[in-house]
């Protein structure tokens, strides 16, 4: 059986993941191909474990020490109002996070992100503009 998030973390570690910002101790993290709320990232744990209540305690501490960098990172540089997260499984069943920056001109700011249609969610990013938010959260991840 293929698993998107075990495939991911296999392209960014091999460097063949156009997305990828960082490795961290529990996971990779990636910008998410919805960058209306730009920085939104997914961070995806490195081993493939589909319910995260079922880890052992010591994993989901290290794999949310990644979240937490990587709110910290996103604070630091990229000056949101606030930081949503979310940890679903209903479409990836691979453990991840989404860790999702919010901003002073956000369109829906009492709701989830998913409440605005797909299309006006999954913006591209110019190039220009990827390449310095994963060059700025490499940065300030220690990376």
């Amino acid at each position: 059986m293929s698993c998107r998030g075990c495939e991911w973390v296999d392209r960014a570690r091999q460097g063949r993941h156009p997305d990828f910002v960082v490795e961290l101790p529990s996971s990779c993290v990636l910008l998410a191909d919805e960058q209306a709320y730009p920085g939104y990232s997914i961070v995806v744990r490195k081993e493939h474990h589909e319910h995260l209540a079922a880890l052992p305690l010591e994993q989901q501490v290290g794999l949310w020490e990644d979240v937490a960098r990587v709110a910290s990172a996103l604070e630091t540089e990229l000056a949101p109002r606030r930081i949503n997260y979310a940890c679903l499984g209903n479409f990836m069943t691979h453990v991840h996070w989404h860790v999702i920056p919010r901003y002073a001109d956000d369109p829906e700011p009492l709701h989830p992100i998913w409440v605005r249609p797909l299309e006006e969610r999954r913006v591209a990013l110019p190039d220009a503009r990827r390449h310095d938010i994963i060059g700025r959260l490499r940065r300030a991840l220690g990376r």
